[in-house]
This record gives C-alpha cells, structure tokens and sequence, in this order.
C-alpha cells in the first residue's frame, strides 16, 4: 500500500478533528463547537458553490 495515498475521510471524522483542534486552540468546548460548526458549514458552502460552478460548465 502506498503511504501517499489519499486516505478517505468521514464528515464525522472531520467534524471530531476539527472540533479536537478548536479545543486545544481555545480550552473551551462551547467556543470550540461554534467554531467546529461555522468552520463546516463554510467547508460544505464553499465545496457546493463549486460544484455547482463546474456543473455549469
């Protein structure tokens, strides 16, 4: 197997990284939940605005 190759990845797995990441960063689960789900939502927003350019296309 190769070591480079792309692994996938659940939303579930990235929403837990996410939020792991924001707690370290801030100590507070509160600030780093509201972050982990405007962090998200921007992720999913921006890969739908894309799509729907390329569909365009």
């Amino acid at each position: 197997m190769n070591a480079y190759a792309p692994r996938q990845l659940t939303l579930a797995d990235l929403i837990s990284t996410v939020y792991e990441e924001f707690l370290a960063l801030y100590g507070d689960e509160d600030i780093a939940s509201v972050a982990t789900a405007a962090t998200v939502n921007e992720l999913l927003l921006s890969h739908a605005e894309t799509a729907s350019v390329e569909a365009a296309a």
